[in-house]
């Protein structure tokens, strides 16, 4: 395939693949009799009657370990008993990977899928899931319903370092290159020993060139040289990369342009999915898509970001939610704990009491 039509195809499948509509409102409360409830975009149901002992919650699933041990899913309004029981399991906003012993399972929108029988290890993000089959000896990955071999290591009996992206990996083969798997294809990246360090986000790699110092992005199946000397620090996101560089400048690459967020150097800053927050100068921002939202002129001392939202106690103690435009109170309660699962809060206040704040609306364990 030449080179035009290969990136018309990449394109094309870059677009097929984010059609798909995700669902961004799951979490869950107990009642006051301890009962758990899951909260599924507004509407709610009963699951278990007794306390979990662990859970985790994506975009469009939530996964749990209930009382007895086993592994249950909740996924499109339905309820999936996935094992009796479970070694560990990984959830991620669109992959449920979990392993009993050896066996390596993914759970992708309601199919339950048998990777590998002896995996020894894992490594899963939204989109993507990589092993080693420990049996094969070969280095493997899972991606839009299809596996893929990506490097036999018979010669070195194990799997060198493997780094995971949201819908991308990077691995160094037996030969010592890094290589990155991407939309269905291996690329060369750089020689191992050359490299100086490794950012990896969903469709972007940022990587140093320890040879020369250049600070490269590989984005959209392109090579891109971003700076001549080496970043005090960068940390990649969904297509786009937040680095400072060497004049402590906070800069974003997004879309084949660069963009200068703060010629202050930031007190910090924080990547996640298509969001970055900061400081500078003890102001509270937060970048998406090229804009710069100032949230508060204090940093909170905790917060959590999401897709494009923030959530976070402001100086008075009221909790406080930017979803990318506005921010809004939406809670003058004292609160002793929260989360934000999709673009679900959930938080607790008071004695046993429990709410969940989603599009414009709360919802109560009452």
């Amino acid at each position: 395939m030449g080179s035009g039509l290969r990136h018309i195809a990449i394109i094309v499948l870059m677009v097929l693949l984010g059609l798909s509509v995700k669902s961004q409102g799951i979490s869950f409360y107990n009642d006051y009799l301890g009962n758990i409830w899951v909260f599924d975009n507004g509407k709610t149901k009963q699951i278990e009657h007794l306390p979990l002992k662990s859970y985790g919650i994506g975009n469009n699933s939530m996964v749990y370990v209930d009382n007895s041990g086993g592994l249950k899913i909740y996924h499109n309004h339905f309820l999936h008993t996935a094992s009796s029981f479970v070694s560990d399991y990984t959830v991620t906003d669109n992959l449920i990977s979990f392993s009993m012993n050896t066996q390596l399972k993914v759970f992708d929108k309601g199919d339950m899928l048998t990777l590998c029988a002896s995996a020894a290890k894992y490594w899963a993000n939204d989109d993507i899931v990589v092993w080693f089959d420990d049996m094969q000896h070969m280095l493997m990955c899972y991606w839009n319903g299809t596996r893929y071999t990506l490097d036999d290591v018979l010669s070195s009996g194990s799997p060198s370092d493997v780094y995971i992206g949201e819908n991308i990996a990077a691995f160094v083969d037996v030969n010592g290159f890094l290589n990155a798997f991407y939309l269905g294809e291996i690329e060369q990246i750089i020689y191992n020993k050359n490299l100086g360090g490794l950012s990896i986000g969903r469709d972007i790699i940022a990587f140093v060139d320890a040879s020369t110092g250049t600070f490269v992005a590989f984005y959209k199946n392109e090579f891109v040289d971003l700076e001549d000397f080496v970043p005090s620090s960068y940390k990649c996101g969904d297509e786009f990369v937040a680095y400072v560089d060497a004049s402590s400048y906070l800069k974003v690459f997004k879309g084949f342009k660069t963009q200068t967020i703060s010629f202050d150097e930031p007190d910090f800053y924080d990547v996640a999915d298509g969001i970055m927050v900061f400081g500078v100068q003890n102001y509270f921002k937060a970048y998406i898509d090229g804009k710069i939202f100032t949230l508060e002129s204090f940093i909170p001392d905790k917060y959590f970001i999401n897709n494009k939202s923030v959530v976070y106690l402001d100086q008075l103690g009221y909790l406080k939610y930017f979803d990318g435009n506005t921010t809004e109170i939406i809670s003058y309660e004292k609160v002793t704990d929260f989360e934000l699962t999709g673009d679900a809060v959930r938080y607790t206040f008071g004695v046993k009491s429990e709410s969940i704040y989603y599009e414009g609306k709360t919802y109560k364990n009452d």
